[in-house]
């Protein structure tokens, strides 16, 4: 049987770039703050559909959306019925990048 269904908490792993991961630490320090505090609230969130963790979000999906682009490649996400079909949150995304007023 698996011990971690019972524990409150789970483990997440990822990297940050060093500078980055520097810089945080520095400014977390200043706030007395942890990592861990921060990663926590973030999650909570996002998870809550904040409107400020919400709008994060939909900058992280602009921007990989507009670097697909410029790539020239587009990912599709799934395939079903052997078409390839885009995330929704892609469509919805470039949908609005392309009705933007182009002065933003």
């Amino acid at each position: 049987m698996r011990a971690d269904i019972f524990v409150d908490k789970k483990s997440i792993h990822f990297k940050l770039d060093k500078d980055v991961h520097l810089a945080l630490r520095a400014k977390l320090f200043r706030y007395n703050i942890t990592m861990q505090e921060l990663f926590d609230e973030f999650a909570r969130l996002v998870a809550t559909d904040a409107s400020k963790a919400q709008s994060i979000v939909e900058s992280i999906v602009n921007k990989r959306i507009k670097s697909t682009l410029a790539n020239g490649t587009l990912r599709k996400k799934r395939i079903y019925n052997r078409k390839e079909v885009f995330n929704e949150m892609d469509t919805e995304a470039l949908y609005n990048m392309i009705n933007e007023p182009e002065d933003k």
